[in-house]
């Protein structure tokens, strides 16, 4: 289709060319799907912690407030728990539950564990009750206040269910002891879970400022690029897209051609028809031109009624061939507003750098040739000498 026509871009990968996760493998710890894979890398985690509860039995064991099958069976648990939800997340089973994160559900199993094992070693309670804690950090960054309490109120009942049974079943305990400490956790544990609470309410508050901030950094950098009313580039990008193009085109040797045109009458269409159907002819003048560009060409609107587009490693008549297509789609479009018998026009002036010419005699060219066709009768195709 000549030197303005379309570029395949066949040199890089195919889009449909699938590209192999990596760390992927057959004996990856982790799935595909990225959202399970992070909640397999935080079961992980808290699994981790987890497995300091067998060191704290064997260090009970070790001082004599644990008899050794306590500690084999509570540490033969730990790990069956861990297995158990590695396997629900690793099945994908996790995804029918309202949390797929299971995170209330991984604290309230581990905090009635804890209760059983210290029912059945009640030498090791004073040892071990830190680790309702330690199972309610985990739900900081994922739970909020109410389900943090809930945890708690789980952790609470359990404690009162082993305080209760063992005393049933020793009469001789040390019930004083005994309710000091639930009456601590009574105090400790809902403060826990409501300073938890706080906190997860700060995080998520961090968050929603970051993402609004990265929205609103989003935004300027396109109102510092985009035209407003058009959607196209403005003329800050495309003073800077020719620059980077002649740099470019100089280094290779690569011709490269503009295409600077005006909208023919505007100021009669903004006077006869108002501001409004001034605006709609300008946005779909832009819509028409920048139909069937390829990707590398920069469109956008240089100022006011005039557009500007930049067609690299194009030459003259290519680019003539371009303006040609453009100002024929414009002259048989409809415009919204303006009556069918009113057609808008468009005369485009078109300029193919040359060698060792500077941005402003390459547009002062194109600008040229676009007078040139005004002062030839409008709705053309004029090109540089």
């Amino acid at each position: 289709m000549g030197e303005g026509g379309v570029v395949d871009g066949s040199g890089g990968a195919a889009a449909g060319d699938a590209v192999p996760p990596r760390g992927r493998g057959v004996l990856s710890l982790l799935p595909a799907d990225p959202q399970q894979a992070l909640r397999v890398r935080r079961q992980l985690l808290a699994s981790g912690t987890g497995l300091l509860f067998p060191v704290a039995l064997y260090i009970a064991h070790l001082f004599g407030l644990m008899p050794l099958g306590v500690v084999l069976i509570g540490s033969a648990g730990v790990l069956a728990l861990i297995a158990f939800f590695y396997a629900l997340f690793r099945s994908g089973l996790n995804l029918r539950f309202g949390d797929p994160s299971l995170t209330a559900e991984q604290i309230a199993t581990s905090v009635l564990y804890l209760a059983w094992i210290m029912y059945q070693a009640p030498g090791a309670r004073d040892v071990l009750s830190p680790f309702y804690m330690v199972a309610l950090l985990f739900g900081v960054l994922r739970l909020d206040t109410r389900r943090l309490m809930a945890v708690a109120a789980v952790a609470l009942a359990a404690h009162s269910a082993v305080v209760l049974f063992s005393s049933l079943r020793d009469p001789a305990m040390n019930l004083k002891a005994a309710y000091v400490q639930l009456a601590v956790l009574f105090i400790v544990l809902p403060w826990f879970a409501f300073m938890g609470g706080y906190v997860n309410s700060l995080r998520l508050r961090l968050s929603d400022r970051n993402r609004e901030l990265r929205e609103a950094n989003s935004r300027i950098e396109r109102l510092a690029i985009q035209d407003e009313l058009t959607g196209l580039h403005n003329r800050r990008h495309l003073l800077g897209a020719l620059a980077r193009e002649a740099a470019r085109a100089q280094r290779l040797a690569s011709p490269y051609s503009l295409c600077l045109f005006d909208v023919d009458h505007f100021k009669s269409i903004n006077d006869t028809f108002g501001h409004a159907a001034g605006d709609a002819a300008l946005r779909q003048v832009a819509l028409v031109a920048s139909s069937g560009l390829r990707a590398v060409d920069v469109f956008g609107r240089y100022g006011g009624e005039e557009f500007l587009l930049l067609l690299p490693d194009t030459g003259q008549r290519g680019a003539c061939a371009v303006a040609e297509r453009i100002r024929a789609g414009i002259e048989a479009a409809g415009f919204p507003q303006i009556p069918a018998e009113q057609r808008v026009t468009v005369t485009i002036g078109v300029a193919t750098s040359r060698k060792d010419e500077d941005i402003d005699a390459l547009l002062a060219r194109a600008d040229a040739a676009l007078y040139r066709g005004k002062e030839a009768g409008r709705n053309r195709v004029v090109g540089a000498g």
